[in-house]
């Protein structure tokens, strides 16, 4: 045997010798970037899969029946049977006889809306991004479109429900985003902190510090930041040229380009900004002019 290929021989056993030793002390070759700890189910763990699966019945209404009866028979909650069938009801205090409803044992049904993601939805519902697309076989899909229905699996509540109780029990297109007493209306006012004469472009609701504040109808939320005159505040554009906006807030729940639902929690009530007390400012407009929110809202 040749030195030179004796002396390869041996340097080559030698970094084997480095790489073995480094092994036995730290459990995997050295690399530039170690991998975070992994792990969980896979996709075809049959049993992952069906806790996942929707579990869906049908039932069609009787007369005398109520959504809470119907709600307690079937063992789920009133706000998963509401939010489950967005399209079906429009008034929380009664339904017609004759009305099919879906009735889902282990989570909520929820029907996509024009310009909404997987993300969007997986963040409405606090439930896992992967779980939605394993629960509805999405993991092959590139794109999802306006009225499909989801299966949100393990949600109970909905923010369906709550757009409805903050509409006053019916459909509007605008519901109320917090209830409270009214401090302030829309119009011209002597500005409470200058003295001069000011036009109010929205109303004040006097409310405690860190109420919780909704969406007052769905949209894309294009502001969501700080401003020295609203403070913590949130804009959500709207179909139609709509757009609200939440003025004074203590917190921000929600990020520029996200899509929320009517009834969904977007931040909270503070007294931030130009401000004499905790309240929130809630504005409408239309195409850039300011609407007076009482001739929109729900009584």
């Amino acid at each position: 045997m040749s030195r030179v290929l004796r002396v390869l021989l041996l340097g080559c056993s030698g970094l084997a010798l480095v790489f073995g030793l480094f092994w036995m002390q730290h459990g995997s070759l050295p690399l530039s970037d170690k991998f975070a700890a992994q792990g969980g189910p896979v996709s075809d763990d049959e049993g992952f899969i069906e806790a996942l699966a929707p579990q869906i019945v049908e039932y069609e209404v009787q007369p005398g029946d109520t959504l809470e009866a119907i709600a307690q028979q079937f063992g789920i909650p009133l706000e998963a049977l509401v939010g489950s069938n967005a399209q079906a009801l429009d008034d929380l205090h009664g339904v017609e006889p004759g009305t099919v409803l879906k009735i889902v044992k282990n989570g909520v049904l929820h029907a996509v809306k024009r310009g909404q993601t997987l993300t969007d939805i997986a963040r409405t519902y606090g439930v896992s991004l992967t779980e939605i697309v394993w629960a509805n076989r999405l993991e092959d899909r590139e794109h999802i479109y306006p009225g499909e229905e989801f299966f949100i699996p393990g949600a109970r509540v909905s923010p369906v429900f709550t757009y409805l109780q903050m509409a006053g029990g019916k459909k509007s297109f605008f519901a109320w985003p917090v209830r409270g007493v009214l401090s302030s209306g829309f119009g011209p006012r002597v500005h409470p902190i200058s003295g001069e004469p000011d036009f109010h472009q929205g109303i004040d609701i006097e409310i405690p510090e860190g109420t919780d504040v909704y969406a007052s109808c769905a949209g894309r939320v294009i502001v969501a930041g700080r401003h020295s005159g609203y403070g913590l505040y949130i804009v959500i554009e709207h179909s139609n040229g709509y757009r609200t906006l939440y003025g004074h807030l203590s917190e921000v729940g929600v990020y520029r380009g996200q899509f929320v639902e009517g009834g969904q929690v977007i931040g909270r009530s503070g007294n931030t900004g130009n401000s004499t007390g905790p309240h929130l400012h809630f504005e409408i407009l239309q195409y850039g002019r300011p609407l007076n929110p009482l001739a929109l809202l729900p009584p």
